[in-house]
């Protein structure tokens, strides 16, 4: 028999007068109630109650365990009532990261939007192209781009983006435009300094196709090829919504529409645990619809200032667990 068992029954003898009421209360027999007091004055070695055939009252050291053990009962209850109130209010701390376009774009605007909705929890967003830890790291949430990686972590797939091949005009203006994806071997492909980024992969009328590409010129940071692009100094291809405000203007223009590429999947990465707090759980579901509707909005942009159909790379939301 647990201590605990013991003091929570000795508390319930106390505040409920007798044996018998406390037995009610407890849901057990009138006889392991009395077992259970016996027991309890055994292991402190000292009586805890008078007992009469009318009433039953606590002696002096039996008043003092009282009065200690209701104030912790007071306290466990209170502190059930107080995670309770999270759950129905998040509060506390969330910790969330993502790789640097990514967290930088969506995560940072979705998650300030998170907060002024529910302003009792403190967010802190990491921006970081390294690979993280989850547990070890103490973070609740990290977004990921791309395949998921060899983890122990859970996933939850939030939607595909797609990648474009563009250009600016004065790139075009000087080189043409490529009609197939052997013409992007006469061109300038700015491609990532990661080694299996300068293969290119597309879908066409054909089937699959796979192209190893040089250009003069790389990065291991998309933002870095988008503006280099934007320069003319090259094709760069990136995902659509990395560059949607530049093809909206006209900075940058798409080519080979026609070959599609796998879309990327979207990610939300947390700890393989057996339960996930409230919290995470809404952080999950307001980023998956803050996201999809986001991007969906910056792709009616783009088409509407192109004045064209909305683009047929269209971005698929993943179905719901």
């Amino acid at each position: 028999m647990r201590r605990w068992d013991l003091i929570d029954t000795f508390v319930s003898v106390v505040e409920a007068g007798s044996f018998s009421a406390a037995a009610t209360r407890l849901g057990v027999s009138k006889s392991l109630v009395s077992r259970r007091i016996s027991t309890l004055e055994k292991e402190l070695g000292t009586q805890l109650l008078f007992r009469t055939t009318r009433q039953i009252n606590p002696t002096d050291a039996g008043h003092q365990l009282y009065l200690k053990s209701s104030r912790l009962f007071s306290s466990l209850e209170e502190a059930g009532d107080s995670v309770r109130n999270m759950e129905e209010v998040p509060r506390g701390h969330l910790r969330i990261a993502a790789a640097d376009w990514f967290g930088e774009r969506y995560l940072s605007a979705c998650s300030a939007q998170f907060n002024l909705k529910y302003p009792e929890l403190k967010i802190d967003v990491h921006i970081t192209n390294l690979r993280i830890d989850l547990v070890a790291e103490r973070y609740d949430l990290a977004l990921h781009y791309g395949g998921l990686p060899d983890s122990s972590c859970r996933a939850k797939r939030i939607c595909t983006i797609p990648h474009v091949v563009c250009g600016s005009p004065a790139y075009f203006s000087r080189k043409g435009r490529p009609q197939t994806i052997d013409d992007l071997r006469q061109h300038n492909c700015l491609v990532s300094n990661f080694e299996f980024c300068t293969t290119w992969r597309f879908k066409g009328p054909d089937g699959p196709v796979d192209i190893n590409l040089e250009g003069t010129w790389r990065s291991n940071n998309g933002q870095a090829l988008m503006f280099s692009a934007l320069q003319g100094l090259g094709l760069c291809r990136l995902p659509l919504p990395y560059v949607n405000e530049y093809l909206a203007n006209g900075k940058l223009q798409t080519v080979l529409d026609e070959y599609r590429d796998d879309p990327f999947p979207v990610w939300m990465l947390y700890p393989n645990t057996r339960y996930v707090s409230a919290k995470v759980r809404l952080f999950m579901d307001y980023f998956s619809d803050w996201l999809i509707n986001e991007l969906r909005a910056q792709s009616a942009t783009t088409a509407q200032a192109a004045d064209t159909a909305p683009p047929r790379r269209a971005y698929k939301r993943a179905a719901r667990a």
